[in-house]
């Protein structure tokens, strides 16, 4: 071989070797920066979204066995952001998958790695846990505490939606912030990969899309927090096609979601205020509460729950009171009533650095210096444990509004004194979120500090749904206290219908439990169980002994003397 022969074999040789290399090396380097996280789930779909440090193509391996993911969807296209639709899935049923490219595998298969896609819109048979966070995206210690106090409370137990309620990435809802702040692993990053989160945007999101001095149409919104999600406008997971990202709505089983935005005000503009936040102009209506309107009349879902960031109602770090809170007022005189007039079960913001629930109420859309118990449906507790859930028949109307703005935000020394709130929270260091539970004709909703303390809870019943489940017959019958009130010693007595689990707990008046006395299997026939105030450790003051069976439960009160 002569030399020029042998020098362009080398040559070539060296070109081959070198982009070998290249291209190993640019392989390696590709990671996932954000991600992956899930959005806009339904019974049959899907979708899966991550950020590459470089361009790539996409692809998602899926399947029921974490060990054989025998299905795929893939995109040719080079990006860094990837977005991928999944659909032809069963409802109701565990996924598990991985991203990367058509080459290499990049996050995934791992236990965290998964999702389950809805049940069917209207089954009313699946229990539906809902968590709810607001004002969170601080990239603190009480952010990480919030979400660990979740995590620890919740187990292994589906969560069907995980709601955001606005100001989900400070200060301004830049990408950076969301990237650092929330998307981080250190933060909500640690299990965005197997729950799929359905937000709303507050006004700290809007700083980069369109602050209160702008007079963008809200047609022409644009900006980080709209390019991160991907969520239902046409239908796809129930409620009526919104056609835009700003407001949408979803059903999950036999409930209703409307996520809303407060931030479509302008008052520079009257033409582009879609909430009516211009005091000085009147508000004949707009293309979102058009939308709002039809959406509610169409409904078929029997729970109904509203979300959006400025509450109507609270005494926290904002008060209902103050003449510039504008945004808040036009939510409550504008939107509120809309809510009401289809019986809105309950309606949860955020904004407010604390943690506040009302009573059961209906018609209220004045400042705190306008209430009156004329707008009180229900004053009580609204505790389970206590005999006082709130009902909700066909002929009553009703809404609780809940305030949940401290899952990462807090405020010293707020007023707390919305005179429509029955429990309000908040200090330097209160901290929370929001878990509600709809499981046949009734919902439950617990407020879970950063430290695990349940600190309220409510339930909401509503004994006329027609949910194909037969009325049974309570098991219990014969239910005595001797002596009541006592002393020590007192004894209950009660009889069974039939064989059966039976659960027997003491409770507090503020519905902490004082200690179960029996768990298990009866017989038929008469029981007793004796309750030793000694042993339980019982201050003086009433209780609450609940009696719950397969069939029914009931509840006694009890009172402890000295």
């Amino acid at each position: 071989m002569d030399n020029n022969k042998l020098n362009t074999f080398f040559m070539k040789l060296i070109s081959t070797v070198a982009f070998f290399i290249v291209s190993v090396t640019l392989s390696m380097a590709q990671t996932v920066v954000r991600g992956p996280y899930l959005q806009n789930p339904t019974s049959t779909s899907i979708k899966v979204m991550w950020r590459t440090s470089t361009a790539t193509d996409s692809k998602v391996y899926y399947g029921t066995n974490p060990q054989n993911l025998d299905q795929s969807i893939e995109d040719a296209s080079a990006v860094t952001d990837h977005t991928l639709a999944i659909t032809g899935l069963q409802p109701y049923t565990k996924y598990f998958y991985s991203v990367g490219t058509s080459s290499q595998v990049l996050s995934g298969p791992d236990s965290k790695h998964h999702f389950t896609t809805s049940v069917t819109p209207g089954t009313y048979d699946q229990k539906v846990r809902i968590w709810a966070i607001g004002d969170f995206g601080k990239a603190n210690n009480e952010e990480k505490e919030v979400m660990e106090s979740f995590i620890d409370y919740n187990g292994d137990t589906l969560v069907s939606a995980w709601i955001w309620l606005g100001d989900n990435a400070y200060d301004d809802g830049k990408d950076e912030e969301y990237q650092t702040k929330v998307f981080d692993t250190a933060y909500y990053g640690k299990v965005m990969t197997y729950i799929p989160f359905m937000p709303a945007p507050g006004n700290h999101d809007y700083g980069e899309i369109s602050p209160p001095q702008s007079t963008v149409d809200p047609n022409n919104h644009a900006g980080p927090y709209y390019d991160i999600i991907d969520v239902p406008t046409n239908g796809e997971a129930g409620g009526l096609a919104s056609g835009t990202e700003l407001y949408y709505s979803f059903d999950y089983g036999h409930v209703h979601f409307l996520s809303l935005n407060s931030e479509l005000g302008s008052p520079l503009n009257p033409n582009h205020d879609w909430i009516g936040a211009n005091p000085f102009n009147s508000f004949d209506g707009s293309p979102f509460t058009d939308w709002i309107e039809a959406d509610l009349q169409a409904n078929t879902q029997p729970w109904i729950i509203a979300y959006f960031h400025q509450p109507p109602h609270t005494a926290g770090s904002h008060l209902s009171s103050d003449a510039w809170e504008i945004y808040m007022e036009a939510m409550r005189e504008n939107i509120v009533p809309i809510l009401e007039d289809y019986n809105v079960d309950i309606v949860i913001n955020g904004h407010s650095h604390v943690y506040e629930r009302s009573v059961l109420m209906h018609g209220f859309y004045g400042l705190p210096s306008d209430w009156n118990t004329s707008y009180v449906v229900d004053g009580s507790s609204g505790k389970e444990a206590l005999g006082e859930a709130y009902v909700k028949d066909m002929n009553t109307e009703g809404t609780i509004y809940i305030v949940q703005g401290n899952s990462a935000s807090k405020t010293s020394d707020p007023p707390l004194d919305h005179p429509s709130m029955y429990y309000s929270h908040g200090c330097s260091d209160c901290v929370g979120s929001t878990i509600i539970e709809v499981e046949g004709n009734k919902l439950r909703s617990r407020y879970l500090t950063s430290e695990g303390e349940i600190l309220d809870d409510f339930t909401i019943v509503k004994p006329d749904l027609n949910l194909g489940v037969e009325e049974e017959t309570n098991v219990f019958a014969d239910v005595q206290v001797y002596p009541n009130p006592f002393n020590k010693l007192t004894t209950l007595s009660y009889s069974l219908q039939y064989e059966g689990r039976v659960s027997i707990e003491l409770f507090d008046v503020i519905g902490k439990s004082a200690g179960v006395l029996f768990e298990g299997n009866r017989n038929a026939g008469s029981h007793s169980v004796e309750i030793d105030g000694d042993k339980l450790n019982l201050a003086k003051g009433n209780y609450i002994l609940k009696l719950s069976g397969e069939n029914g439960s009931l509840t006694e009160k009890i009172l402890k003397l000295e």
